[in-house]
């Protein structure tokens, strides 16, 4: 009997349910003024979409519609977009709110064009349809190939084409997974009892990685010495002070004013760290984008832009206030230097550690750095110093390796972003597979994301004496510079870009399977640094004879001589023999 009356119980229940559970919540899209030949929705919060969203149902003309698959009460906003195709041109702006059930809403048109709710839709229904989902889902690239499994709901044959074309009930009908080794349009075609059809289409890209040229990525978007810089032979006139008790502990009080576009050494992204693949919900964003440089006779002077790109799109959205920032948590800021070419350490300390590290290895550097600054995130805070290799190529405490540089502040931060920038490029999505990072595809520019203020500058003044190189080592010979993001214990960013801060950006985290692993894992640096000082190299001799008393000449690429070059990419001349130089 008690089985039977829980049977019965159970039966009321589930009863009661299903009238709730089988609600449909349908939504309509008005595509007239937009004109896409197919329309999605992407939408977020509770229950949500991965960007770039799902392919919606086609109506009757310019109507559009789509079944949420659940309740969407609790959504924070929604956006229609072409169903295939993304950038700004391509998608309306955001719907804050809930959707309203049997709406229609209308796109505005051109680049994200405002969405109207233009009240209860009264015209044809949307059909009850097969809805085919694609995993890896569309808008995927791969660089060698692609393997594409298909699911349908309900249970009814998958019609499909990859050459592009509309599916008929005469083409091939999905039975296995399917693989792809160039960019394919795979459409399907699913048809109901009723009659009733769907068509999806799923683009499959096949990308262009670009190769990293000894030691370096340089692209479109991520330069390393850009156009030959190497920083500026001056003084910077920088000034600290310090504000007890205050989360920024250490205020450069002229560093936006310190820097322009002539002491960049290195060009980076935004959004290139970890918590762009996973674990945007964490505050504070460690995101370097940029690097300058200068030295003079007694100190080396670095500057560098951190910016704010990377927020909480599906809760917190971006922050109102300071939680963002840097200097709001007791984090490390990590400044690997190669200041001689015949030495390098790995950053190991004789126990097996990396430096600051009680439990194992974290960054290590096996790219030629050969010293290591590690300092908190509050200027002042803690005991930051620059740490050198001991006789036998190990990391010590010991104070002839482990230098602090002075009492007095000698770094501090600044809210805002450097006059000279003007655009701030980034992946134009979160959780974009890293490997984007190696093409020039899907870059955006994201200066309008967040006020100008929202972002952090950090520099520093480091006595050439504590860095054991003078001012003519650098002017002739150069040193090198990589900044290191870290959150938790490991790297999740680098700037200049190093592959190894991506390789488990994707995994879960030990203590929070929402964060990514990259702050507990291994990184190896293998990348080279950019380079302070010297004159950088972009190309190989191109004669074999050499007159070594003949003058020296300069040319433009475009074969024009040059008297006086000053910094850029120059042919240089001497007797029979050429080079291509950066100066």
């Amino acid at each position: 009997m008690k089985f039977k009356f829980l049977s019965i119980l159970a039966f009321f229940m589930i009863a009661a349910l299903a009238p709730s559970l089988a609600k449909a919540f349908t939504i309509y899209y008005d595509n007239s003024v937009t004109g896409w030949e197919s329309v999605g929705i992407h939408y977020w919060s509770n229950p949500s979409t991965d960007w770039p969203g799902v392919e919606i149902d086609h109506v009757d003309g310019d109507i559009w519609a789509y079944t949420f698959p659940s309740s969407p009460a609790k959504l924070d906003g929604f956006l229609f977009k072409h169903a295939t195709k993304t950038g700004n041109e391509f998608q309306t702006a955001d719907y804050k709110g809930v959707p309203k059930e049997n709406h229609i809403y209308k796109g505005a048109g051109g680049s994200k064009g405002k969405v109207t709710d233009e009240g209860l839709y009264e015209g044809t229904p949307a059909p009850t349809t097969a809805t085919v989902t694609a995993s890896p889902r569309t808008g995927a690239r791969f660089s060698d190939k692609i393997t594409v499994t298909l699911t349908v709901s309900p249970q009814v044959a998958i019609y499909y084409t990859t050459d592009g074309s509309l599916p008929t009930r005469s083409d091939a009908v999905y039975s296995s997974p399917l693989t792809f080794t160039k960019t394919t349009e795979l459409r399907t075609l699913t048809v109901m009892a009723d009659g009733a059809e769907k068509t999806q289409s799923f683009v499959y890209t096949k990308r262009e990685i670009l190769p990293m040229t000894d030691g370096m990525l340089n692209s479109d978007y991520y330069q390393v010495n850009p156009n030959g810089k190497t920083g500026s032979n001056r003084t910077v006139n920088m000034k600290f002070t310090r504000h007890q008790n205050t989360n920024y502990s250490t205020r450069a009080d002229n560093a936006l004013s310190n820097w322009t576009e002539d002491d960049l050494i290195c060009q980076g992204v935004a959004r290139d760290i970890a918590s762009a693949f996973k674990g945007k919900h964490e505050y504070p964003v460690i995101d370097s984008y940029a690097i300058y440089g200068a030295y003079d006779a007694d100190n080396l002077y670095l500057g560098v832009q951190y910016v704010y790109e990377v927020y909480d799109e599906g809760g917190d959205g971006k922050s109102d206030n300071d939680r963002h920032r840097p200097w709001m948590m007791d984090g490390r800021i990590m400044i690997a230097f190669d200041l001689d070419p015949d030495k390098s350490f790995e950053g190991i300390l004789a126990n097996g550690n990396t430096i600051w590290d009680a439990d194992g290895q974290y960054n290590v550097m096996r790219n030629g750095t050969d010293c290591i600054w590690l300092g908190n995130t509050k200027p002042g805070v803690g005991v930051p110093a620059l740490f050198f290799p001991d006789a036998n190529g190990k990391g010590s405490y010991d104070a002839a390796y482990c230098v602090q540089v002075s009492s007095e502040p000698y770094y501090g931060n600044a809210d805002g972003l450097l006059p000279s920038i003007q655009h701030i490029w980034g992946q134009g999505s979160f959780g974009y597979d890293p490997e984007e990072l190696r093409t020039n595809a899907g870059f955006v520019d994201l200066i309008n994301e967040v006020p100008r203020d929202k972002h952090t500058f950090y520099e520093w003044k480091f006595p050439l004496s504590k860095l054991g190189v003078t001012e003519s080592y650098i002017k002739e010979h150069g040193i090198g510079v990589m900044v290191i993001d870290t959150y938790g214990q490991g790297a999740i960013g680098a700037t200049p870009y190093d592959p190894c801060v991506f390789d488990n950006a994707l995994e879960s985290y030990s203590k929070d399977p929402s964060s990514s692993k990259e702050k507990e894992d291994m990184d190896v640096f293998t990348s080279r640094h950019a380079q302070i000082g010297g004159s950088v190299s972009t190309g190989v001799e191109i004669s074999v004879a050499e007159e070594t008393n003949a003058p020296v000449e300069y040319y433009t690429i475009d074969g024009i001589k040059v008297s006086a070059p000053t910094h850029g990419l120059y042919i240089k001349v001497q007797g029979n023999k050429a080079s291509k130089v950066i100066l």
